[in-house]
């Protein structure tokens, strides 16, 4: 029979108790950042911001859409962060060093008949001496413009042809063109079809 059965248990506390007092390992250990490497909201960043951001033009031509303009950063910061959207859904994005410049973008397969929102947003940014790049999430500025492109028509399409003569299919000669239809056997084979 043990003499001492609370022995174990008093030895735990008391080591417990001399970890505490001799600072010992009992404080929480702090988890690393949940930001992002690269992201910060930080001191770096409180005076940090977009300062100007142009949209000098932007319009589709034959399914490209193509816009064009200028940013400039705040004092402290070394480069722009920049972010396209066409209808709010981001396409591309790249990284501009300096304290202000020119942007350009392009885009292919926009669809025509419809308008589209593009949209650009710029974030300061600063590149360290050793390259690190730091993007502030706050002080960003954004611009946007509604572009269309109508539809070719039938009638374009089909240059070099003579419009059919009755009214009903003159109107639908003059129909927007299916793409599947815009030249080769497929032109063809409409072109039967609407004589």
């Amino acid at each position: 029979m043990n003499r001492f059965p609370n022995r174990s248990l008093l030895i735990s506390l008391l080591s417990g108790l001399l970890l505490a007092g001799c600072g010992g390992g009992l404080e929480p250990v702090p988890i690393g950042s949940a930001e992002p490497l690269g992201v910060q909201e930080s001191e770096l960043c409180s005076s940090l911001s977009v300062t100007s951001l142009t949209l000098t033009g932007a319009s589709i031509f034959e399914g490209e859409l193509a816009g064009s303009g200028s940013w400039t950063v705040s004092t402290s910061s070394n480069a722009v962060l920049l972010e396209y959207y066409v209808d709010n859904v981001k396409v591309a994005y790249e990284e501009r060093p300096g304290a202000s410049g020119t942007w350009y973008f392009s885009n292919g397969a926009v669809s025509c008949g419809v308008d589209h929102t593009f949209m650009v947003k710029a974030w300061p940014m600063v590149i360290d001496s050793s390259g690190v790049r730091t993007t502030c999430l706050n002080g960003s500025k954004s611009v946007s413009k509604i572009v269309g492109e109508l539809c070719a028509s039938c009638l374009v399409c089909h240059s070099g042809f003579a419009p059919p003569r009755d009214n009903k299919a003159r109107s639908a000669y003059a129909e927007p063109c299916p793409r599947s239809t815009i030249g080769g056997e497929e032109l063809k084979l409409f072109e039967r079809i609407q004589h």
